[in-house]
């Protein structure tokens, strides 16, 4: 179990952390089903970083506070889902199939397919959690956008063929059973609906925001993941880092856009 969580957080972050040179595909699964909670670390990380951002600016700004918690996640997972996003949607611009498109993820440079998806997510992450923020909910957004993507990242691990023989997506494609899965959501279910309704004295409507976040979500996750591997021709580790940033952002701006209800 411990082993799994090692990989996991190896895998998905840029943390030191020490994990088997050559994990099995049983630990490969562990690990991939750890990704929701390694996602609810990332995002108490980050959470505290706005908090104490908040507290040190004062008043009502949120837009510096919401970029530095934002900054954190891209640090501490060095950017690695950012990178997978703008490969993906490098890809979707790519004529000739998915041999060419997984040709063209391989060049170090990102063209202006990917430049805008990550200039865009990137802008709503810092808009939505500023906007999630000012209404008392940055940290419902943070720790639930965190969780519900990689929670996506844990099911497209089943529910997907690798797109080749070599590359992260072959690594870990149907590695992750399905009581795993099942597991990984109860637990991420449940610490996001503890959170949302902590978040806020109007628990109902507070934890009605967190799960309508958590399930956009999985909703735009799956929707990217879709995407990108009709356009790979399978899952690859792009596929893997977009469906992660589009199912954070998503989570966000569903708080953002619903926060004011809970005040």
């Amino acid at each position: 179990m411990l082993g799994g969580l090692r990989l996991s957080v190896s895998v998905l972050t840029r943390l030191p952390m020490t994990a088997a040179a050559s994990p099995d595909p049983a630990l490969v699964g562990a690990a991939m089903a750890w990704a929701p909670i390694v996602g609810l670390a990332l995002g108490g990380v980050a959470s505290t970083v706005l908090v104490l951002a908040s507290a040190a600016v004062g008043g009502n700004a949120a837009l510096l506070p919401a970029a530095l918690a934002v900054t954190s996640l891209i640090l501490m997972t060095g950017a690695l889902h950012l990178d997978g996003l703008a490969d993906t949607a490098d890809a979707m611009g790519v004529r000739g199939g998915p041999a060419e498109a997984r040709e063209a993820a391989k060049q170090p440079a990102t063209g202006a397919f990917g430049v805008t998806a990550v200039a865009v997510v990137v802008l709503l992450d810092v808009v939505a959690v500023a906007t999630a923020a000012e209404v008392g909910r940055g940290v419902t957004a943070l720790v639930v956008g965190c969780a519900s993507g990689r929670l996506a990242a844990t099911w497209a691990c089943r529910a997907e063929p690798p797109a080749s023989e070599v590359g992260l997506g072959t690594w870990v494609a149907g590695t992750v059973r399905a009581r795993s899965a099942v597991a990984a959501s109860i637990a991420t279910v449940a610490v996001c609906a503890a959170v949302a309704v902590a978040d806020n004295g109007h628990r109902v409507a507070a934890l009605s925001t967190g799960m309508a976040a958590l399930a956009a979500s999985l909703l735009v996750g799956a929707l990217a993941r879709r995407v990108g591997c009709r356009a790979f021709g399978g899952l690859t580790g792009d596929v893997l880092g977009a469906t992660i940033s589009c199912g954070a952002t998503a989570a966000y701006v569903v708080v953002a856009l619903t926060g004011s209800l809970v005040r």
